[in-house]
């Protein structure tokens, strides 16, 4: 089984988990780790519909494919890592002070009804390409970036409690669409979280100042998770 996993700038962690695990994946897998660029890029209109194929349109993107599935790497299975990232939008509420349901001092309060609607909006495209994937045949599987680890930014701009409920909330609608389309998720194992939900620091990227991504350890686990996925009997 050939699995490509690609997506945003969290492929990075899975790339270097895959070089830890290399000479270790189950007999028959082989997987090819390979990005598809920044995460500012996916709400926008980075492919058109090619009815047999998604045609990457946006320039930085076409530096790693010019279509999906590539014709290189006959995959058997797509992983995305793009759907389950809520920090595009997070940034923009928590920076100018809007939470879900209740008022911040400086700011305003958002509907639930509103969220989700930024929510779908911010992954339109990913959705639609997990659509057209889906209806030429291709399975997809989401994969999870980490969750929020205990030092993040947003964290210390807001009442951490109100940050985790935007946090959260984004990934159960992400889920929800995910469910209702038939990819199946590869989500964070859960000894990789303490006992609030934070990612445990053990997994935190080696830069000091990167506050979001994991390390090869975490993408060695989602690798790992990955390969099994796929050969357990429901997916066989």
């Amino acid at each position: 089984m050939k699995i490509l996993v690609t997506g945003d700038s969290h492929t990075g962690a899975l790339a270097q988990g895959l070089a830890l695990l290399r000479a270790g994946l189950p007999a028959g897998i082989d997987i090819l780790v390979k990005p598809l660029g920044g995460g500012h890029i996916l709400p926008t209109p980075f492919f058109r519909d090619a009815g047999s194929h998604a045609a990457i349109t946006d320039p930085d993107y076409r530096r790693n494919f010019h279509r999906l599935p590539p014709q290189a790497f006959q995959a058997d299975v797509i992983a995305l890592s793009a759907p389950l990232w809520p920090m595009r939008v997070m940034h923009k509420m928590v920076w100018s002070r809007q939470s879900i349901d209740i008022a911040v001092p400086g700011g305003q309060p958002v509907s639930r009804a509103l969220f989700r609607r930024v929510v779908l909006e911010d992954q339109r495209y990913v959705l639609a390409l997990c659509e057209l994937l889906k209806r030429i045949g291709m399975p997809v599987v989401a994969l999870s970036p980490p969750v929020m680890f205990r030092d993040h930014a947003t964290l210390r701009h807001m009442d951490p409690a109100l940050v985790r409920r935007m946090f959260d909330l984004y990934r159960q609608i992400m889920l929800a669409e995910l469910a209702e389309r038939g990819v199946a998720v590869v989500d964070v194992p859960a000894h990789c979280l303490d006992s609030e939900g934070y990612m445990r620091p053990e997994f935190r990227h080696e830069t000091p100042e990167d506050e979001h991504h994991a390390n090869a350890a975490f993408g060695a686990l989602m690798i790992e998770a990955l390969a099994q996925s796929l050969q357990a009997p429901a997916n066989a």
